[in-house]
């Protein structure tokens, strides 16, 4: 798995590579690796007995406190080992991390997906169930999935429509063709002609041709008339916006989540509080896949404070996969900071084209997936 299919996360750019030396850089790797393994804080002398470097514990220690002093690594405990940071989970997702094939049995079973769906001609839901679960179930964390989306796309045409005195239509074209029509509160005193007038606005301030069909001064003078109909414009505005960007929240398959209860980061009280009030915003989760859908990168890496999660050290993994008719989709991993990166990016890379293979309808899929 190349590096490079990954984003890079803020905090990382690429001189930050250049920040630590040799050593440090295998140091930083071998904390994370055993701290990632274990859940264990990671000592010098611990380290320095499978590490590869040809050194001393002392040397060691020396190396594991210029790291924290660099702010990759910290001491829970004055007495602790230490254990990766925020900016050491992101340094060694970046830089250090090797991307690995996962297991012939891990393969097997997301073949296995495959072999179901050509046998018994499953529905798409139960495909992109059947995915999610395998997800979970390979990697012992939580797993989303957003059902396949319509590229965004940009408004072609803006119209309202009267419909009742207190009522109207609002209707919404994009360049794909895709019709979208809702019905919207007016004030009862609307008439036709302001109801046209809102149109042209919406059209100038939305549709992606701007002002190129109006004349500049014609859409001031209009902003002008209407500017008794500023809320109203207002609450236009925002539905065209919500009736894009949003998709359905029956889009979303949510699974695994009882995984998090053999986490030792989740042993707190709190901690599961708010993994429950995480379930209670499914919406939250479905926009933050919706927006990750803009993302070009097949696979995207969110550690800690980039994951748009309202739960501290916690990160989130993206894959992308096509769907029928120019469609794509997003499935995902949580988990916490301490996560098997490797395993997850290998894991949802296989997983997300799979899913597109089957999706769009390509049968070919290798001997080894047929296990």
């Amino acid at each position: 798995m190349n590096a490079n299919t990954l984003f890079q996360t803020e905090a990382c750019a690429t001189d930050d590579s250049l920040a630590l030396n040799d050593r440090q850089k295998t140091v930083l790797r071998e904390v994370c690796d055993a701290f990632i393994s274990t859940g264990i804080p990671v000592g010098s002398r611990t380290l320095s007995r499978s590490s590869r470097l040809s050194c001393s514990p002392a040397t060691i220690r020396n190396e594991m406190a210029d790291l924290e002093l660099m702010g990759y690594l910290y001491s829970p405990h004055t007495s602790a080992g230490r254990v990766p940071t925020e900016k050491g989970y992101k340094f060694y997702v970046n830089f250090l991390i090797e991307f690995e094939r996962i297991s012939q049995l891990e393969e097997s079973l997301i073949g296995r997906i495959a072999s179901i769906s050509r046998e018994t001609h499953l529905r798409q839901q139960d495909i992109l169930k059947s995915a999610v679960q395998c997800a979970c179930q390979q990697t012992k964390l939580a797993g989303v999935l957003l059902a396949p989306q319509q590229e965004h796309s940009n408004l072609r045409s803006i119209r309202l429509f009267r419909i009742l005195d207190t009522k109207a239509m609002l209707v919404t074209v994009d360049d794909c063709g895709n019709i979208n029509d809702q019905v919207v509160n007016i004030p009862a005193a609307t008439s036709d002609d302001v109801l046209e007038k809102l149109s042209i606005l919406l059209n100038a301030q939305l549709c992606h041709q701007q002002y190129h069909q109006y004349e500049q001064n014609f859409i001031e003078n209009t902003r002008q008339i209407l500017s008794r109909y500023n809320n109203l414009l207002s609450q236009l505005v925002k539905q065209v916006q919500n009736a894009v960007t949003d998709p359905d929240t029956n889009s979303i398959f949510l699974e695994g989540f009882l995984n998090f209860f053999d986490q030792p980061e989740f042993n707190e009280p709190e901690k599961l509080k708010q993994m429950v009030c995480l379930l209670d915003q499914k919406e939250n989760l479905l926009k933050l896949l919706a927006k990750s859908l803009e993302s070009k990168q097949e696979i995207v890496v969110n550690i800690g404070s980039d994951s748009g999660l309202a739960i501290k050290d916690m990160s989130f993994v993206t894959a992308r996969y096509r769907g029928p008719n120019r469609t794509f989709g997003k499935i995902g991993l949580i988990g916490p900071l301490r996560m098997d990166y490797s395993r997850v990016v290998a894991t949802l890379a296989r997983l997300s084209n799979t899913l597109s293979q089957l999706l769009i309808g390509d049968r070919n899929f290798p001997e080894s997936d047929k296990s």
